[in-house]
């Protein structure tokens, strides 16, 4: 248990995730569920795809660190009226293989061509969340000509350099769950929605954690060595070889809850964690935006403030809008 906490922690740090309003109103259950199938992409590892029917170009939905294909369980279905939507989970998560290596960027990004080139997707509209753009800016670098155009879910930023500071100036790390929230698939589910501020849907939860016959949470799928391998393997962007068109969304944090959730300011530590906000984390995140402006040559931004990390799901209408007009 006392592993599983520790990534989690890291794992938390490491998204920003943050909150905001309370998340537009969406479906909590999918019309039907998506055709499952896996690809493989290297001897012994297999990669899960979840296809959801449409027709039209194909759009291809990747998920952060720490989650899977599942996490768009009800915002994938929002763009078959006019695409052929597919979402994939890299390795060491869900239902993929969790193989000793190949964790690095470069890697991550072939896993990709390989499940395209096998699904005879020679070109496709890209939209990932989170750590997912790190593993677009590098295919698209490698290859652009598979590239439709790019979406950004407050995925691009330099995470090497995001790394450095959350050691140098770590905010506190999430509260414990309680007894209850530990007893049932439900009750981590709010869990979950406490410490990111924001709920996951019910088909990611069943993917990403492991639960006992009762229902008792057990701990994660993805165990701790898999995050150390990930971190490890991470690279700084190159958006200068980026040639596609590229939208960055980010939700644009106005305190320090929108970047740790579980920081509220009735908490002590909320003078200190405001002034580490404002000073540190404020002026890097800003940074990050202006170097998407100037260094990817075709770029759009949109910034949605005081929404959380998952913006698709705390503002899934919203985001969803504004990635149709973009793809159109």
């Amino acid at each position: 248990m006392k592993r599983y906490w520790l990534t989690a922690i890291a794992v938390c740090m490491a998204c920003s995730d943050s909150v905001g309003p309370a998340p537009e109103v969406t479906r909590s259950t999918t019309p039907n569920a998506p055709q499952a199938h896996f690809v493989t992409v290297a001897p012994g590892v297999r990669l899960e795809v979840l296809d959801y029917g449409g027709t039209g170009a194909p759009l291809v939905l990747l998920a952060g660190s720490g989650n899977t294909a599942h996490v768009f369980a009800a915002f994938a279905w929002r763009f078959t009226d006019r695409f052929h939507v597919i979402a994939i989970t890299r390795r060491g998560f869900g239902y993929s293989s969790q193989p000793a290596d190949g964790y690095d960027t470069r890697t991550l990004s072939e896993d990709l061509r390989t499940v395209l080139d096998s699904l005879r997707l020679s070109q496709v509209n890209l939209v990932g969340h989170s750590l997912a753009g790190d593993e677009m800016t590098r295919f698209a670098g490698d290859h652009p000509d598979r590239v439709r155009r790019l979406v950004y879910l407050d995925a691009a930023y330099d995470r090497v350099a995001l790394r450095s500071i959350v050691q140098q100036f770590p905010f506190p790390p999430p509260p414990m769950p309680t007894t209850r929230e530990l007893s049932s698939p439900e009750g981590f589910s709010n869990y979950v929605r406490r410490v990111r501020g924001v709920a996951l849907p019910a088909e990611e939860i069943a993917a990403t954690y492991r639960f006992a016959p009762d229902g008792t949470f057990q701990g994660e799928v993805t165990p701790p060595e898999v995050y150390a391998a990930l971190l490890a393997g991470e690279e700084a962007p190159d958006y200068a070889r980026v040639k596609a068109n590229s939208l960055g969304i980010y939700a644009v944090a106005t305190n320090a809850t929108g970047v740790v959730p579980w920081i509220a300011p009735t908490r002590p530590v909320w003078p200190v964690a405001q002034e580490v906000f404002h000073r540190v984390y404020e002026p890097f995140y800003l940074g990050q935006r202006i170097r998407f402006d100037t260094e990817v040559a075709r770029s759009t931004r949109l910034d949605f403030e005081g929404q959380n990390h998952y913006l698709f799901l705390s503002a899934p209408e919203s985001v969803a809008s504004a990635v149709r007009a973009f793809l159109r």
